[in-house]
């Protein structure tokens, strides 16, 4: 018995100092990717803005702005003033743009998160167990796989009313269908290897092998997933919100869009329709890339393994 705890022990001091050198190693190669640390750092301001959003807008982004005849300052292209003009209702889209990183941002992280969660449990569950257990899960992924998107988030969201967690997590429960069979063949492949084996002859619990052994190898792909999960969820919420379908009064770039192409102006204001678009799309691209250049980071650090 105390031969066995020996070999446990000494088994994972060598797994987590492999750990932390992989992981010391990932960073320095993950730096060095110029597109990454652009990436890094527009996200980075961001994160800040949407923080500190109070102490950076100018004005409030519902505050009404009028002109110096006292009429409603409606459409007014960027100046001093307005640094992006100003809306048809006369508000500052500068502000309203700033106001809007941190819903929109929020949106994305939570629904990435959901997405992940469902897809990772269900993946790992199925992969690892097997059988019947398997079988009902890969049937399950199935029907979700014939489940419309935007149609169903349209109708519960219509159903269930548009609040801001409702929407989202509407969102996640969708999309979560994508990834579940990847971490499952990542699961079915990962089980084989001759350590993990080793685990269990040793009497390792399905929860140490699972933790310890499966979940650090799949690291790199659960986080090129939610930042797959975080950008559609952003871009669907984005689609949701032009569509009507969001709450207004929780202002984010997508309402920002809605507002524009409601008021006929868009080809009219750019200043308004242009910079919400531009940010969703930026951000978009930005979480895509981080988890693109981390799944391959962690990729080539497990073929250096091998």
């Amino acid at each position: 018995m105390s031969e066995t705890t020996d070999v446990k022990s000494r088994l994972n001091s060598l797994l987590e100092n492999d750990f932390i050198d992989s992981f010391r190693r990932g960073i320095k190669q993950y730096m060095t990717d110029r597109i990454t640390i652009i990436c890094l750092a527009f996200l980075t301001i961001l994160v800040f803005i949407s923080v500190f959003d109070q102490f950076i807008m100018p004005y409030e982004h519902d505050a009404l702005h009028r002109t110096a005849d006292g009429e409603i300052a409606r459409l007014e292209s960027p100046s001093s003033d307005h640094l992006l003009g100003t809306t048809s209702s006369g508000e500052d889209v500068f502000s309203q743009l700033i106001y809007g990183a941190s819903s929109t941002l929020l949106t994305g992280v939570v629904g990435g998160l959901v997405i992940v969660s469902i897809g990772l449990t269900i993946g790992m569950v199925s992969g690892y167990y097997g059988g019947r257990v398997d079988s009902f899960l890969m049937r399950a992924t199935d029907f979700a796989y014939g489940i419309p998107i935007i149609p169903t988030a349209i109708v519960l969201v219509a159903y269930f009313g548009m609040g801001f967690w409702s929407s989202v997590l509407i969102i996640g429960l969708l999309l979560w269908r994508g990834n579940a069979r990847v971490f499952r063949s990542q699961v079915l492949q990962i089980k084989e290897r001759e350590h993990i084996k080793a685990a269990k002859m040793l009497g390792a619990s399905d929860w140490y092998v699972i933790t310890r052994h499966i979940l650090p190898n799949m690291m790199g792909m659960v986080v090129l997933f939610f930042a797959l999960g975080t950008g559609i969820t952003i871009l669907l919420s984005a689609g949701l919100a032009f569509l009507g379908f969001m709450d207004p009064f929780v202002p984010s770039w997508g309402v920002m869009l809605r507002g524009a192409y409601s008021s006929g102006s868009m080809t009219e204001a750019w200043w308004w329709a242009l910079p919400p678009g531009f940010m969703i799309s930026s951000t978009v691209l930005s979480i895509f890339l981080l988890g693109r250049s981390y799944e391959r980071v962690n990729e080539e650090q497990v073929n250096q393994v091998a």
